[in-house]
Order: C-alpha cells, then sequence, then structure tokens
C-alpha cells in the first residue's frame, strides 16, 4: 500500500485534473485499497510514464550487508583474541 501511495502522490503533484479527469490513477488506487497491489502499482507506473514522470526506485526497507564483519569493542574483543 506504502508504493500505491508513493506513486499516487508523486502523479498528483506532478498533474491537475482541469477538463479532462484521469481516471486511470484514481482506479489504480482504488485497486489498491481494495488489496490488489500489483494490478494499482502497474496502472499507477503506466500513468506515470504517460506523463514522463521518473519512477523512484522501490524502497525495500531491508538494510544492505555490511562491508565487514563487526568485531565485538572492549572486553568481549579481548577475550575472542
Amino acid at each position: 500500500m506504502a508504493r500505491c501511495q508513493q506513486l499516487f502522490s508523486l502523479w498528483s503533484r506532478h498533474n491537475t485534473d482541469g477538463y479532462a479527469k484521469p481516471q486511470e490513477p484514481r482506479m489504480a488506487m482504488e485497486d489498491c485499497q481494495k488489496g490488489n497491489y500489483a494490478a494499482g502499482v502497474a496502472s499507477l507506473k503506466r500513468s506515470l510514464e504517460r506523463s514522463r514522470i521518473t519512477i523512484p526506485p522501490a524502497e525495500t526497507g531491508v538494510a544492505a550487508e555490511p562491508a565487514a564483519p563487526l568485531k565485538p569493542r572492549g572486553e568481549k574483543r579481548r577475550l575472542s583474541q
């Protein structure tokens, strides 16, 4: 749902309704609210591409692996050597 909200917010920031009321992004948001996230996100991405808006990468929420293994500090480090 967070990805749907992110994409819809991006779309709505760059587009105004004006005379032509685009329904696809709104329908995509409804899909997301009903739990059909895959269809909603795909539709929102199409709308953004059509508007020539760069789609941000999805945030995974997973921390990256550290470059080197962490070493214990202080007393634990002395005992491990």
